[in-house]
């Protein structure tokens, strides 16, 4: 059985044919092929995208033994925060069946958190170990627990000597931040914004993994979810400490604004909820929600049609997920990240928490107001949230 298609886009294919001049005949059985053919290149491509998930991850036995250190938590005249804690939980929900431990630096909450999400293992540091110290407890933990792996997640001690001493004794691994990548590790992973995606090698010739194709998000933001109808205009997360006492100086603002907008705001573990906040929010019950934490971030991004947030790893949740954000800083260091997502056009920099910052935020919720019909994002072409699995891999090509 012969149907006639359109041929007119392909005039250059025509033979001499007069039957149907404009048109091209082509067997049922033909098209049936190819529908058959573009199912399998489908299911082939799905496949190759999981292969980590599945095959390779195959290779990782039950009794490989992954250690992280880590510091976080609410440290003065420290920029942490718990940024580096969710690094390691992110990676490591890409790393299993593997059987993880912890050494942790911590300055509240750190270790709270890894047992609120059951991870076990964990190990307390003295704050503000010095570095030999550290090095020597380091080695012994090493040794006597027959770890194949050392993860390192920028710290203060991560110094040339420290990651140096500890790769002669174990694969070492160093997950990085801004622009330092010359560790003499085995391999350095840098998700920061302001690099392009590339492999390279650093003055010590180690294996680096630089820009935001690297960073370790949750595995939840690489599925894509049907989309969501904005429940909310602005949703606001400042992460587990608000330093800069952020939600007070935001809400201060949005009272201007809350009587024809809404707006959700997740305070940190520890961020306290001041008088002037209560007192707004009990103003507006209907349009100004404030909750304590969150399980699932992602939904609560999702479901808001712009963001605000400091310039840690919830900017590159915003960006993944298409919404377009403004970012107020927390820490001197957030001010280079929030400069180069708004010379990629992707968020609003708001700048570090100064004079100028109420008047700032008025400027952009206005814009959010007045443009919520037309806001778009080109977060969603620069982090794809695949970054934990790509990285995972890496480290199981070094285990191996």
């Amino acid at each position: 059985m012969l149907v006639y298609v359109d041929r007119s886009p392909f005039r250059q294919f025509q033979d001499k044919s007069t039957l149907y001049p404009n048109y091209l005949p082509i067997r049922i059985s033909e098209i049936l092929i190819c529908l058959k053919t573009l199912r399998l290149i489908h299911r082939l491509s799905k496949k190759l995208n999981n292969d980590f998930n599945s095959k390779n991850l195959q290779l990782l036995k039950k009794n490989t033994k992954i250690l992280f250190r880590i510091s976080g938590g609410r440290a003065k005249n420290k920029e942490y925060g718990l940024g580096h804690v969710y690094h390691a939980m992110n990676l490591s929900s890409r790393l299993k069946p593997a059987e993880f431990f912890f050494l942790v630096e911590d300055y509240g909450n750190a270790i709270e958190l890894l047992k609120k999400y059951n991870f076990k293992n964990i190990f307390p540091l003295k704050q503000g170990l010095d570095v030999k110290l550290d090095i020597e407890q380091a080695t012994k933990f090493v040794k006597k627990n027959n770890i194949d792996i050392l993860i390192v997640i920028k710290h203060d001690l991560v110094t040339k000597t420290y990651v140096k001493a500890m790769r002669k004794q174990i694969k070492t691994a160093v997950i990085s931040d801004i622009k330092k990548i010359d560790y003499q590790a085995d391999l350095v992973i840098n998700g920061f914004i302001g690099f392009k995606n590339t492999i390279t090698k650093n003055r010590f010739g180690t294996r680096c993994l630089l820009g935001p194709k690297y960073q370790t998000l949750n595995k939840k933001y690489e599925t894509i979810d049907k989309p969501h109808k904005k429940k909310y205009l602005i949703l606001a997360t400042f992460g587990g400490f608000d330093e800069q006492n952020i939600v007070e100086i935001l809400c201060q603002q949005l009272e201007k604004f809350l009587d024809k907008i809404k707006v959700k705001i997740i305070l940190g573990q520890a961020t306290p909820k001041s008088k002037l906040v209560k007192k707004i929010e009990s103003k507006f019950p209907n349009n100004l929600k404030i909750i304590r934490e969150t399980t699932n971030l992602k939904e609560e991004i999702s479901n808001s049609k712009f963001g605000m947030c400091a310039g840690g790893v919830t900017s590159y949740e915003f960006a993944s997920l298409g919404v377009p954000f403004a970012i107020i800083c927390q820490y001197k260091h957030q001010r280079v990240t929030a400069k180069e997502w708004q010379n990629k056009k992707v968020a609003w920099n708001l700048g570090f928490p100064n004079k100028k910052t109420k008047m700032r935020i008025h400027k952009f919720v206005k814009y959010a107001i007045e443009g919520s019909e037309k806001n778009t994002s080109k977060g969603k072409s620069v982090v794809d949230g695949f970054g934990a699995k790509r990285v995972a891999k890496e480290i199981l090509d070094l285990i191996r």
